[in-house]
């Protein structure tokens, strides 16, 4: 594995891929823990509830915001017809890909798949709507293509305070009307508020630095996840809890890594780079992981770790099978 040079990593914002990675490594961890309830592997439910709940409550939100947080400025870089034409290729065909081969490698697994698949005629489906944690990726499209066209075909770019706006209007909207809660639409809608945050705050500086306003993120962080277990659980609630938890978390990554470099930072920040594909391939690694495993122990510890680095070794395996015969592209990464 080759970590980002320092040289590189200065040229970007160090703690948006840092963010990412973090929120990457949240995802395979939450996929895995699920993936082992599913099994019948955690005999703790409310053990399962509650690293579930703190996971959950936050780390796609600060996905879509992070997405959100550099997409204006690059819908405007190129061409409109490209930059549409760019969505098909970075979310629709990994999406198809994707969806075909965690099937096929559920069919695999046989029982020791968390959702069992029974004869080869259960790849005969449509990819879309989209299935399984690939939802998130149409989500992503939908938004991207709604933003694109808005900026592009009618406003123009807008100013934090607009998307502000447009954000608090969507989560009010997405929370009191049946139109979201379709297969379609139901992720863009209810992570559309997520994703215009992120519009917002990409355009301003307002960075938290400095060792003051990390204990205060911090502070702040620990105080909502505590929150959350005594909030309602509505559909409002839960988006403005996990945008509020975004938000303080970015704010503590980015007072963790500002003005450094170190290794570990950088071993982040790479995972953040490369978190498309292991997002993409984490879940096909871990049903072969859990399939082999759940035949030799079943050790709740070993499962997880396994299949966390089964996630980032065996992404590094296949890019290196791939750049030799083609492009990483080819197969959505």
């Amino acid at each position: 594995m080759t970590l980002p040079a320092e040289s590189s990593v200065k040229a970007r914002d160090l703690s948006l891929d840092v963010a990412k990675g973090v929120g990457i490594l949240l995802v395979m961890i939450g996929h895995a823990w699920r993936g082992l309830d599913s099994a019948g592997m955690i005999a703790n439910p409310d053990l399962f509830r509650l690293i579930d709940r703190l996971i959950c409550n936050f780390h796609m939100p600060m996905f879509f915001i992070l997405s959100g947080m550099t997409f204006q400025a690059g819908a405007l870089r190129r061409p409109l017809a490209e930059a549409a034409s760019s969505r098909l290729t970075r979310l629709i065909w990994p999406l198809v890909l994707w969806t075909y081969l965690f099937a096929a490698a559920r069919l695999a697994a046989g029982d020791a798949a968390s959702t069992r698949m029974d004869g080869w005629q259960g790849l005969a489906f449509w990819p879309l709507p989209p299935r399984d944690h690939f939802r998130f990726l149409w989500a992503l499209f939908l938004q991207h293509l709604a933003v694109l066209g808005l900026i592009r075909l009618v406003t123009g770019p807008l100013p934090a305070p607009a998307w502000a706006m447009l954000a608090a209007l969507i989560v009010l909207g997405s929370s009191f009307t049946p139109y979201g809660l379709t297969p379609w639409t139901f992720g863009a809608l209810t992570y559309a508020g997520a994703f215009l945050t992120g519009l917002a705050l990409g355009q301003t500086r307002v960075r938290p630095e400095g060792l003051t306003a990390l204990v205060i993120a911090a502070l702040a962080f620990i105080g909502l996840q505590v929150l959350g277990f005594r909030l309602p659980e509505t559909l409002l609630a839960t988006q403005l809890l996990g945008i509020a938890l975004s938000l303080s978390a970015l704010a503590v990554i980015h007072a963790l890594s500002a003005g450094r470099s170190g290794r570990l930072l950088r071993l982040f920040a790479w995972l953040g780079i490369s978190s498309m594909g292991i997002y993409l391939a984490h879940t096909v690694l871990f049903a072969g992981t859990r399939a082999v495993l759940s035949r030799l122990m079943p050790d709740l510890s070993l499962h997880m770790v396994a299949g966390t680095l089964a996630g980032i070794i065996g992404l590094l395996a296949i890019h290196a099978v791939i750049r030799r015969i083609g492009r990483p592209t080819w197969i959505g990464l």
